[in-house]
């Protein structure tokens, strides 16, 4: 459903500028800026559900609170179950209409809006059921040679093999009709899966399509890899094997790019593409990514750049390689990625004592976006959740929220230290 616009949505690939609203937003140097004006963004992620009409009222009573506390962009999850139950790539009426009104309340409201997708199964997304009735061979297999579902997240869902060509090619279709459900100008960027991976407690994928696929990959590339056991339990050998690696890697960058194809393949080629970027740098990494520096190095679709593990939940310090990947990959290959946080503070995984160092941390390594908060919604009882019940910000939030001018001051320093 794209329509042209007035003010019209001009993108300048040099700076990426937009203007929409009568404003002139642009990306660059890793920052934003309004009229000439850099701006941090203080994001409010959003988990409603839009397939409930209660949450959709409830949340446009609360955008005018959330914007009051100083958050200049919103960002909706996209849950693929919500908006097409039965999974075969085709959007539901109703979500569609809540999400088509609720975009246009936050950018009445001077929102900057953006659109997080979750498609995948590992981490709290749900693949829909359908889907997998249809394609009973689409789900992932461990190197033991048995279905995947997220026992690492706790949600058991079932895990999908990124190699199959039904849930690529029906999830895409899904990207496709949400991106033309929505007017592209009123969306500053879409996020693709949020942090996309295999998986980090178990090894896979070894379904029949990832043989497929990797066979294929050696044969166009002319590698001499190592040969696809014949029968499981897969040998540590293999699974280890740098090659086998090297297109576990590339495979998932390609299936981010492809996702972000997806999007800009109907709201344009100008539309700014988050992508999540998950980094413990820990030894279970391979089984996550492959390789990270050969993931990053193949991720061409990206305009930011979102870290997770910025804190090492371990050891309770700054985490620093994710940072340190990313800032070698772009000076390796001259990208000009704009670098945050995936979930910059949400409500279960930090410690007050922790806020000053975990933030300045942030400030340090990245580029001065800004900051994500997930999730922004007043649920007291809800662990997850930033503020109670009666909107006061939780003990964590309230190192952010009571203390926001001082931080700012600390933001225009870094930027000063940054240009020097």
């Amino acid at each position: 459903m794209k329509r042209v616009l007035t003010p019209l949505l001009v993108l300048f690939l040099a700076g990426c500028s937009t203007i929409t609203h009568n404003q002139r937003v642009a990306l660059k140097n890793g920052q934003i800026h309004i009229n000439g004006k850099t701006v941090f963004l203080k994001i409010a992620k959003v988990l409603r559900r839009f397939d409930h009409a209660s949450d959709i009222e409830k949340l446009e009573k609360d955008l005018p609170i959330i914007r009051e506390k100083g958050y200049n962009m919103v960002e909706f999850s996209i849950y693929w179950d919500q908006f097409d139950k039965d999974g075969d790539g085709q959007l539901e009426d109703a979500p569609v209409e809540s999400l088509r009104h609720i975009i246009a309340v936050a950018r009445k409201q001077g929102f900057l809006v953006g659109l997080s997708t979750e498609i995948y199964g590992v981490g709290g997304g749900t693949v829909p059921a359908g889907l997998f009735d249809r394609n009973p061979d689409i789900v992932a297999i461990n190197s033991e040679g048995y279905p995947v579902s997220d026992t690492e997240y706790g949600f058991g869902t079932m895990v999908p093999s990124l190699y199959a060509p039904a849930f690529l090619e029906t999830s895409r279709a899904f990207i496709r009709n949400l991106a033309a459900a929505v007017d592209s100008d009123e969306v500053f960027w879409y996020e693709t899966s949020v942090e996309p991976q295999y998986i980090g407690n178990q090894s896979i994928d070894y379904s029949v399509h990832a043989r497929q696929q990797y066979e294929a990959w050696l044969s166009r590339n002319g590698i001499p890899g190592p040969a696809w056991p014949e029968s499981f339990p897969i040998p540590q050998s293999f699974q280890h094997d740098p090659t086998w690696n090297r297109f576990r890697a590339e495979w998932l960058a390609e299936w981010v790019n492809g996702d972000a194809a997806a999007f800009r393949s109907v709201a344009g080629d100008h539309v700014l593409i988050a992508v999540d970027y998950l980094e413990t740098g820990g030894p279970e990494m391979w089984r996550r990514n492959g390789d990270s520096r050969t993931f990053l190095r193949n991720l061409t679709c990206a305009n930011v750049i979102q870290v997770n593990w910025h804190w090492h939940l371990g050891t309770r310090s700054p985490n620093t390689i994710a940072y340190e990947n990313l800032r070698a990959v772009m000076d390796e290959t001259q990208r000009d990625w704009a670098i945050s946080e995936h979930m910059t503070i949400n409500g279960s995984d930090y410690f007050v004592e922790e806020m000053p160092a975990l933030l300045r941390n942030t400030l340090e390594q990245g580029t001065l976006l800004g900051w994500e908060f997930v999730n922004v919604a007043a649920r007291t009882a809800d662990p997850f959740s930033l503020y109670n019940d009666d909107w006061s910000p939780k003990p964590t939030m309230a190192q952010v929220d009571l203390y926001w001018d001082a931080w700012m001051d600390e933001v225009s320093k870094e930027r000063q230290k940054q240009r020097q």
